[in-house]
Order: structure tokens, then C-alpha cells, then sequence
């Protein structure tokens, strides 16, 4: 009997000149580029649910057969929905943990998704003995990866500098006697740069990203100091300045923007880059209240922004020089990777984060959130908690994810804003997923054009 074969599902990239496009393979995130006849061949053959490829004229034969090789025609039987793998998180070794070491901060940033850097309780930060026990056990549960991730975290980490510096060293000690490589990052407000921090910072070679949000009126209206209040933005550019004369590594940067600030997504960027940052990644503003949500407008603003930062990355990128935008360098390293998202992130699969008394959460987001604790350091992760979390959060968009050409590249989208969105104000599901399409789709093109 004749093997009968369909299209698989994929998206056509076409060019406003009418010349090569691209073929993005849905499944797989595979990407080709392809002429306008393979288009034509495609187009007639897409619709039909069983073809029997010893009745395909010659021509259109040879571009199916290759289509077959890239994965891009499948046998009719398959099912054009598959269901989602299942992940088991007991099968992943622990890959990265976030060292939520001060629930505290000395910023009042108005978008802040930890409610002021406690996470909804008390000011607290993490007793030293903890936070090396901490280091050791992320060491000790990584399984036979050779590289593991601690991220200092807050509020504000350098708040706690005790705790900070029991960890590295504990963490260091446990990988070098297991012949494991330790990275070091750290995500700070900035303000804190003293001799005593930047000599650590330096000494253990940690990864610095500062948050810093575009020009001073736009900073400083985002991450006012707490109680005297006031902007932080000169503070900031002060210890940058400190932290590149002392490490000589200049700091990554994450820019955060409400709504109302997207409009000046390339001028923030621009600002920001011109302080001798290594890199600007902009992330909007989660949704922590009915007031952070966006209008149509703004949110066509923000795509606006993107899209220049892009075109330029490209006009960048023909004379030799990389823009260093990191969300879309993130984009286009995926992309050249072909690498598919099984799910949106790490949390809970390799990934957590630990709270200032021991207490393991499915993401850093998530802290202070009991329905999203997953263990703690004396009883270690609780896999079974983490998979029902995961489950409850995929289960509603199981249909829309399977149908979606972005699946592979998306895989979901962030379980907290979801979960936001969704769950704590109330909004239909798939808020966000005609930006993400727009974003990934921007990227694609863009990767087209370096090519």
C-alpha cells in the first residue's frame, strides 16, 4: 500500500519584494529559506490530507521528497495535534537556583512584582548558614551537569552581603570538590556599589545585571528610594562607573517600562547603552494590577520600539557591528539553535527559587506564593507539587498552544503572568500571545535578513 503524506504544519515568510521567504517548520523550529516556485509547490499541496507523492507531477515530486527530508511532510496517520510530552521534574537535575537572599529593598519601584522586595510579608533576610547550605545543595542535587547556575536575588541581594558571601564560597567549595563549574550572577538595583561589594563582585568574577530604566525622568518616576524618597537614577550611573573601574567588566542592564513609557522604547535604549553598559534587555512592566495592563495603542508602541531596535540590529550587523539588544540576540541564538520549548521556562524543571527562610517556589516570581511552593531545604523539591503546578498552569491553553505556529518558540508563555493575568484579574486567556507571535515573527525575518 502507497505511504500516504500531508504537509506538516508550518508559516510562510514571505518578503514585501516578492523574493526568497522563509519556511518555519512549526514542530521542529526549523527554519529555510525557500524560492518563490517551492512556495507555489507548497501552496498547492498544503490543504490535502493524504498525498500520494507517485501521483505528484515530477516538479512538485522533487520539493515534497525534500520537504520529507526536512521534516516538513509526515505521514497522513500522524496526528496533526500532538499531545504535550509530559516532564517529569524529578528527571531533571537542578540546574539553577535563585538565592532570593534579602527580601528587602531600599527602592519603591511602582511596578515592583514583589511587593516592595518581601514578597507580601515581612522584611526578612537570609541567615549565612542557610544560604551556604543553600549553595551546596544546588551543588549536590545538579546530577551529572557540568555547569550550575546561583543567582543572588532580592529585593535588593546586596542588602544581605553576609549571606551573599557565605554562598559563593560554600557554593565554590562544593564545585570544585565535584569538578563542577559554578556561574555567579547577580541582579541588583545598582545603588550599593560600595568598596567592600565591589571587591567581591570582582574577586568572584560574578555576573552583574543592573536595573536601570532609560533617562533620568524616566527612571526615577519607575525606582524612587523607599522613605526619604527621591529618584535613584544618579546613584546608579555613579556605581556603574565604580563597578567597571573596579572589575572592568561593564554590567549587563534591564530596562523595565510601564505602558506609558513604550513610546520611547529606542530613546530608553539608546540612554541606557551610552552609560558603557555590556548590553540592554527591555522587558515590560508585568501586569501586578488592572493599572499596569496596556492599551491597544500602547502595546502597538511597544512592538513599534522593537522593531526599530531591530531594523537597526540588522543595519549593525551589515557593517561588522553587533546592536547589543538582548532580547532579540536571545531571539536569534534560539533561532540558529533550532531549539524547541517543551515548556515557556526552567521553573520547576532544573530551575527554582528559595526563599529568605528556606522555602523552594516554582520561580522567583512565585515567592510568598503557598500555592506555588514546591519544598523547602530540609525536605528538598517536592516533584510532585512542581508537576501539579505545571499541569494546572499548561491545562487551559493546551488547545491554543497545539494549534499555534509559535508553539516550538513560545512554548506557553511565562507561568506568572499568566497566572496574573488569568487567574488574579480576571482576563481571558491568550492576552498576550498576538504580541509574542508578532515579537518571534520580527525575529525570524530578521534572522532572514542576516543570513
Amino acid at each position: 500500500m502507497t505511504q500516504a503524506w500531508r504537509v506538516a504544519d508550518h508559516r510562510v515568510f514571505a518578503p514585501p519584494d516578492g523574493g526568497d521567504a522563509l519556511l518555519f517548520g512549526a514542530d521542529d523550529a526549523s527554519l529555510f529559506t525557500i524560492d518563490r516556485s517551492t512556495r507555489e509547490a507548497i501552496e498547492r499541496w498544503r490543504r490535502i490530507d493524504a498525498i500520494d507523492l507517485d501521483q505528484v507531477p515530477p516538479d512538485d515530486r522533487e520539493v515534497l521528497v525534500a520537504l520529507a527530508d526536512a521534516r516538513l511532510l509526515v505521514p497522513a496517520a500522524r496526528p496533526r495535534r500532538s499531545a504535550r510530552a509530559p516532564i517529569d521534574p524529578a528527571q531533571v537535575p537542578l540546574a539553577t537556583l535563585v538565592l532570593e537572599a534579602a527580601q528587602a529593598c531600599n527602592l519603591r519601584c511602582t511596578y515592583c512584582y514583589a511587593g516592595g522586595g518581601s514578597y507580601g510579608g515581612a522584611s526578612r533576610v537570609m541567615k549565612p548558614e542557610l544560604a551556604a547550605r543553600a549553595a551546596r545543595q544546588l551543588v549536590e542535587a545538579s546530577g551529572d551537569r557540568e555547569r550550575v547556575t546561583l543567582v543572588l536575588f532580592g529585593g535588593e541581594p546586596l542588602l544581605d552581603l553576609p549571606a551573599l558571601k557565605a554562598a559563593v564560597a560554600e557554593g565554590e567549595r562544593a564545585a570544585a570538590e565535584r569538578g563542577k563549574t559554578l556561574v555567579l550572577s547577580i541582579t541588583t538595583n545598582g545603588t550599593r556599589f560600595t568598596p567592600e561589594v565591589l571587591d567581591f563582585l570582582a574577586e568572584h568574577r560574578i555576573g552583574v545585571s543592573v536595573s536601570i530604566d532609560g533617562p533620568p525622568e524616566i527612571h526615577d518616576a519607575n525606582r524612587p528610594y523607599a522613605g526619604k524618597g527621591g529618584g535613584s537614577y544618579a546613584d546608579v550611573v555613579v556605581c556603574i562607573a565604580r563597578l567597571v573601574d573596579r572589575s572592568g567588566r561593564p554590567p549587563a542592564s534591564r530596562l523595565t517600562l510601564a505602558p506609558a513609557q513604550w513610546s520611547r522604547v529606542p530613546e530608553a535604549f539608546d540612554h541606557v547603552m551610552a552609560l558603557g553598559v555590556l548590553e540592554a534587555g527591555i522587558a515590560p512592566t508585568s501586569p501586578v494590577d488592572a493599572a499596569h495592563l496596556p492599551t491597544a495603542e500602547q502595546e502597538r508602541a511597544l512592538f513599534a520600539g522593537f522593531a526599530a531596535l531591530a531594523e537597526r540590529f540588522a543595519q549593525e550587523a551589515a557593517e561588522g557591528r553587533v546592536l547589543r539588544f538582548s532580547n532579540l540576540i536571545d531571539l536569534l541564538a534560539k533561532l540558529h539553535a533550532g531549539e524547541v520549548k517543551s515548556a515557556p521556562c526552567g521553573a520547576g524543571l532544573g530551575y527554582v527559587a528559595m526563599d529568605a527562610e528556606g522555602s523552594y517556589f516554582l520561580c522567583h516570581r512565585f515567592a510568598g506564593n503557598e500555592k506555588f511552593r514546591i519544598g523547602d531545604i530540609d525536605a528538598g523539591s517536592d516533584h510532585a507539587k512542581a508537576k501539579a503546578c505545571l499541569d494546572e498552569q499548561a491545562a487551559p491553553r493546551e488547545d491554543a498552544c497545539a494549534s499555534c505556529w509559535a508553539r516550538s518558540l513560545c512554548g506557553g508563555g511565562c507561568h506568572y503572568e499568566n497566572h496574573q493575568r488569568e487567574s488574579v484579574l480576571g482576563l481571558p486567556r491568550g492576552g498576550s500571545c498576538d504580541f509574542i507571535r508578532r515579537w518571534l515573527e520580527l525575529g525570524i525575518r530578521t534572522y532572514g535578513r542576516l543570513r
